[in-house]
This record gives C-alpha cells, structure tokens and sequence, in this order.
C-alpha cells in the first residue's frame, strides 16, 4: 500500500517531481514580451471620443469669452511668465556661481 501511496501516478505533479530532482527538465528561460500599446490605443480612443463627444455640445459651440474669462486668463499666462523667469534667473545663478567643496 505504501508504494501504491509514493507512485507519481497519486502525488501531484508538482510533489513527483521534488521528491526525484534527477527527473526534473531543465528550466529554460523564455522572453515574456508585454505590449501596452493596445492599452495605449483604447486609451487614445476613449480620450478621442470623449473630445469629440464635448465639442459636439451645442452649448460648448455657444460660448463665448467674457470679460471675466479673459482676465482670469491672462493672469494665468503672465503667472507663467513670471515663475518661468524666476525659474531661469535660478538656474541662471546657479550655473554662474556654484560651490566647489
């Protein structure tokens, strides 16, 4: 009974072949490829369609730019302006004068 209980033919796979490691066959390794282009392109699809589904609103064809708007607007620009400049003036500073220890 006992070596009806050891035979391969009970154990599973996985247990016949660590108890006889002489039996094993080698690993090979293989190349796993993984593509997120296909996730990219339902992404670029779902972007595409919700772009498409807003500019078709009638509403977004009947805005207009309010004074209100404007202003907002060019505030954020010359705040761009303003940290991009502070920005270079930093980079500028430390490119010039920088510290040897």
């Amino acid at each position: 009974m006992q070596a009806a209980l050891t035979s391969s033919a009970v154990r599973p796979a996985g247990l016949a072949q660590a108890v006889r490691p002489s039996a094993q066959r080698p690993r090979v390794a293989r190349a796993v490829v993984c593509s997120a282009a296909p996730k990219k392109e339902a992404v670029a699809a779902g972007v595409t369609a919700a772009a498409v589904a807003v500019l078709a609103n009638p509403l977004a064809a009947e805005a207009a730019v309010t004074p209100s708007l404007n202003n907002l607007l060019g505030s954020l620009v010359a705040g761009g302006v303003v940290l991009a400049a502070i920005a270079g003036a930093i980079t500028a500073v430390s490119n010039f004068d920088s510290i040897r220890r």
